[in-house]
């Protein structure tokens, strides 16, 4: 028995069935993607309304990580009150969270989806990946005004 009490062994979904439903529904689809077998990682483009949005999809053993690359670079002097934004946004989400990238100012948008005992088909994965870049395209317009102001005040987030 583990520590919560389950008595249940979990039923482990093959990180390979994950991928060949991803496959089935990038292709199903017609979406243009590459896909790197060693490091089991899918790389696509969507075209928002304002941006285009790159999303890389790691799938481990027990997860997809979607990774939304944002097409906009935050400002070194604008990084607090980026950083601020994103959190007023993040906290309104229901899932996934946008991330500032203190080294270059890029932001992402990412969520990790855990599918330990799930068996994602690919109508699911297509429409889970709909829903990211949706939210994605939603914000990315106002991230990029808020990203690319340069802040002459170093606590700008005060104001």
């Amino acid at each position: 028995m583990s520590m919560l009490g389950l008595k249940k062994k979990p039923v482990i979904t093959p990180k390979e069935d994950v991928i060949k439903a991803m496959k089935d529904a990038l292709e199903a689809n017609e979406f243009k993607y590459s896909f790197d077998p060693e490091k089991n990682l899918f790389m696509t483009k969507f075209m928002g309304d304002d941006l285009p949005i790159a999303v890389n999809i790691l799938v481990d053993d027990m997860a997809m990580h979607f990774i939304c690359l944002l097409d906009l670079r935050a400002e070194p002097g604008n990084f607090n009150t980026v950083a601020w934004n994103l959190n007023c946004i993040n906290k309104k989400l229901i899932f996934g969270a946008f991330y500032l990238d203190p080294e270059d100012g890029m932001i992402t948008f990412e969520y990790g989806f855990p599918f330990l005992e799930a068996k994602p088909s690919p109508e699911f994965l297509m429409s889970f990946v709909s829903l990211l870049v949706n939210t994605v395209d939603q914000h990315d317009g106002d991230l990029k005004q808020i990203a690319e102001k340069v802040s002459h005040d170093n606590d700008s987030m005060y104001r």
